[in-house]
């Protein structure tokens, strides 16, 4: 069947439940920015039209990023380097647009087979690379050859790829052994699925060859390079879609948060902030203060939430896994640890997540009353007046896992935690540690009763993180709840072809896990970025590895 890549959208538009909120423009002054997203690219090129090169003259804008871009490693085969360059340079298959929607890039439109195994491509013509050599089904599969047969990959694109076969010069088709409606989606990824040109390595056109380059047919292209400083990236004159408005971008690497936000203040940098490198809570007064800078808020696809470790025995009783969930205001941690910037969570993804909707969307409120009278249910109450319900002389004591180097925000949440639990009747032990420490517990030594956790971003829920996290492997049990009805729901969500079969799957995962109280629901952040007011054109991109549309900046002479 022909499918018109916007039939290929993860939900009709009547699913379509974003939170609308109104893009303010820049003004002289400091101001918060809520700028909604659009489901498409600005791109003339995509529906036909010759791509127009503007006169845009020398731009230069400096980014802050807080580690290392690693350009000369920067692979589109592989996982180093930073993924927001990986995604400036290279242009994937296709591109994931408002809540899950898939979007045409390199390919034009596609066909899916009605057992929903065998992709069929129509590639966009005219297409160079950034060296000038071309684009075609031959490049296509020189890209996927040299990555999918890596054993360390996991992505399902590549374990159930059985052929890739070039139709002809702009057609190639893709055959896998199984169903998988997300194949698609992890088409959009940033890597490692982007097409590469055959030049890029040596022996040029050797699907084993040595990288030697970056060199994509994505909007931007790397001039120069200094380890552990600075990136430089450039126009690709040979771009196919909308000309960027600036020349240049120099991304410069600040690791500390606060000397991000001063060189915010500086001028140093002309942006900063999201998957580029966190702007802190704390930092957002004073960027609101400063009559250069404008404060700007998207909403996130991410969440975080409290694993309960199931072979803790009082956490197997449901009656306190919902009193826990009963008893933490949600909205407390939101309004004052969080700035206001975020939401509370209601379920364990937020609504700019597929197959996340109004009424699907639904978790425990706040409730002190009832989590105690839950307690009393399981049989907990407080015989010697200590505060600490027992059971069979047992107190209800607790170990409370969490690190704070890549989420500093976590520590005050989960002093807030343990003190409404402890109003409840149980003891809270926090534990912070270093993340390699923290993730052991978390995926290996399970030394842990509650530990804070968070979801994937973007293209990666509901499905992968529900895969990784809700579903056992061949090898280990489910990392956050485990449990057959579920797994077997999740199966079959994945394995669809069908939109509305997906969907009540998906309806059954999210009311399945509510009637279990599988974890504790926090809270949804949203992503910050802070511009120079000197800064046009700024909107917010859909995945965090393109959390701008760069080529639609601009800067004031």
């Amino acid at each position: 069947m022909r499918t018109h890549p916007k039939s290929t959208s993860l939900f009709t538009k009547s699913l379509f439940l974003m939170l609308l909120v109104v893009v303010m423009g820049i003004s002289g002054c400091s101001s918060r920015n809520y700028s909604s997203t659009s489901s498409a690219r600005s791109n003339p090129a995509a529906s036909g039209g010759a791509a127009p090169i503007a006169e845009t003259g020398d731009k230069t804008l400096t980014v802050a990023i807080s580690a290392d871009a690693g350009i000369d490693q920067l692979d589109a085969g592989a996982y180093k380097g930073s993924m927001n360059v990986h995604a400036m340079i290279y242009d994937g298959l296709v591109e994931y647009g408002e809540k899950g929607e898939i979007l045409p890039s390199l390919a034009e439109s596609w066909d899916i087979s009605e057992d929903g195994k065998s992709y069929t491509f129509h590639l966009r013509q005219g297409v160079k690379f950034s060296d000038g050599t071309e684009f075609n089904a031959d490049a296509v599969k020189f890209s996927f050859e040299r990555w999918i047969k890596d054993p360390a990959n996991s992505l399902n694109v590549a374990t159930a790829m059985e052929s890739l076969v070039v139709v002809d010069e702009h057609t190639i088709t893709l055959n896998f052994n199984k169903a998988y409606y997300p194949f698609l989606t992890e088409l959009s990824f940033a890597r490692p699925v982007r097409m590469i040109s055959p030049s890029a390595v040596e022996p040029a056109g050797d699907i084993n060859g040595t990288f030697v380059k970056a060199v994509g047919t994505g909007a931007w292209m790397a001039e120069s390079y200094t380890t552990d400083q600075e990136a430089v990236l450039v126009r690709n004159p040979n771009y196919w879609g909308e000309m960027p408005k600036l020349s240049k971008i120099i991304m410069k690497v600040i690791p500390d948060p606060q000397s991000r936000v001063l060189a915010l203040q500086s001028g140093d940098v002309e942006l900063a902030g999201g998957q580029l490198g966190k702007i802190p809570i704390e930092s957002v007064p004073v960027i609101e203060a400063d009559s250069s800078l404008s404060l700007q808020i998207a909403p996130g696809t991410n969440s975080h939430f409290m694993i309960f470790n199931y072979h803790t025995p009082a956490l197997q009783d449901l009656n306190i896994r919902k009193a826990i969930n009963l008893a933490m205001n949600k909205k407390s941690i939101v309004n004052d640890l969080m700035n206001g910037i975020g939401q509370e969570a209601k379920g364990l993804f937020p609504l700019t997540v597929p197959y996340v909707t109004e009424s699907n969307h639904t978790w425990y409120g706040y409730d002190k009353q009832e989590a105690k009278e839950l307690l009393a249910a399981a049989g907990y109450k407080d015989s010697d007046g200590d505060g600490i319900a027992e059971k069979g002389g047992i107190p209800l004591e607790l170990n409370f896992v969490l690190q704070q180097a890549e989420y500093p925000e976590w520590k005050s949440i989960s002093e807030l935690i343990q003190s409404e639990l402890r109003e409840i009747g149980i003891a809270v032990n926090l534990q912070v540690l270093e993340p390699n420490a923290y993730y052991d517990a978390l995926w290996t030594s399970k030394a842990y009763d509650l530990i804070l956790y968070r979801t994937y971003d973007d293209a990666y829920n509901p499905h992968a993180f529900l895969l990784s996290l809700f579903h056992q492997t061949p090898e280990a049990p489910a990392v956050v709840w485990s449990d057959a009805e579920l797994e077997a729901q999740i199966d079959t969500a994945v394995g669809s072809t069908d939109l509305q079969e997906r969907q009540n799957a998906y309806d059954s995962i999210f009311s399945r896990m509510y009637e279990e109280a599988m974890f504790a629901a926090i809270y949804f952040p949203d992503e910050l970025l802070a511009v120079n007011q000197r800064v046009t054109g700024f909107k917010p991109g859909h995945t965090t590895y393109s959390p701008i549309y760069w080529n639609q900046l601009d800067i004031l002479k």
